[in-house]
């Protein structure tokens, strides 16, 4: 099997083949999600990565996947490529993929070539140093295939989070990648609250119509995302691998006949669509 971190909203896993080598890819949303929190998408995306770990796929690698249409490398990015590397760990590096994309968008050859190198070398350079491969996307079969022929020829491998989750049966929160994001929405949840109370006070003393509907506006949004952040602390304290691993068990006493080394199996615990693809899986998954 193999993983790839996308843009896709909801995990999705498809089956497929290169020759005689029969695989299947798993997609998984990126960070930075404007619909939903880093924390529900850490959630989701280790729920897949736990269930793989407990029903014994053999994980190839995971295809990281980067816009070369962005324009600069944002804090926000370099931030989720952190969480990224906490996710994978560092003994994992050498099954992971960096893939530049979007090439058939670009307008200036010159400038996208100047933004690749500097991935490479500046943003990515530690993790080639530590194994990982660069690569561009073209867009073609022959492309893709070339990459997910990187890692088919890999020998399997066990991510951090999975080791931390599964065989440790950390909460997300004592993961790495969990302790990294945690303090994040704590200065969230205190920044909401602060605003808050300013448009409250605000609110007391303001009489012009305009200026109050655009507070109560404020309010409202703030107010919402103060409630996210909340829930998001609820997340992380949370244990996706005994809650998979939960979730397996009643699917076993509930009489299933299949093979429980199945995508089919993999679905069913933790609700994925068969559909589109991210982290390979290998032959004899």
């Amino acid at each position: 099997m193999m993983l790839s971190v996308t843009g896709t909203e909801r995990c999705q896993i498809v089956e497929t083949s290169i020759g005689n080598t029969d695989f299947a890819i798993m997609d998984c949303p990126g960070f930075d999600d404007t619909k939903r929190s880093d924390a529900e998408i850490l959630k989701e995306i280790t729920e897949q990565l736990s269930a793989i770990r407990l029903l014994v796929y053999n994980l190839k690698g995971i295809v990281y996947l980067h816009r070369i249409t962005d324009n600069r490398m944002q804090g926000s990015g370099i931030r989720n490529l952190d969480l990224f590397k906490k996710l994978v760990g560092e003994d994992a590096l050498s099954n992971v993929v960096l893939v530049t994309t979007m090439w058939g968008n670009v307008t200036n050859i010159e400038e996208a070539s100047h933004r690749d190198s500097e991935l490479r070398e500046e943003y990515w350079g530690d993790m080639r140093r530590k194994g990982s491969t660069a690569t561009r996307f073209d867009g073609t079969m022959a492309s893709a295939q070339g990459i997910v022929s990187q890692l088919l020829g890999k020998k399997p491998v066990v991510l951090k989070v999975q080791e931390e989750l599964v065989d440790q049966r950390m909460s997300l929160n004592q993961t790495a990648a969990g302790a990294f994001l945690e303090p994040t929405i704590f200065d969230e949840e205190e920044q909401y609250r602060n605003r808050l109370r300013d448009l409250e006070s605000e609110l007391q003393f303001e009489r012009d119509f305009n200026k109050r509907l655009e507070a109560k506006q404020s309010q409202k949004r703030n107010t919402a995302a103060l409630t996210q952040r909340i829930k998001d602390k609820e997340t992380l304290k949370s244990k996706p691998g005994e809650e998979v691993e939960n979730r397996l068990s009643k699917w076993k006493k509930g009489g299933h006949k299949v093979a429980l080394q199945t995508l089919q199996a993999l679905a069913a615990v933790c609700t994925i669509s068969l559909g589109i693809a991210g982290f390979v899986l290998g032959g004899g998954f």
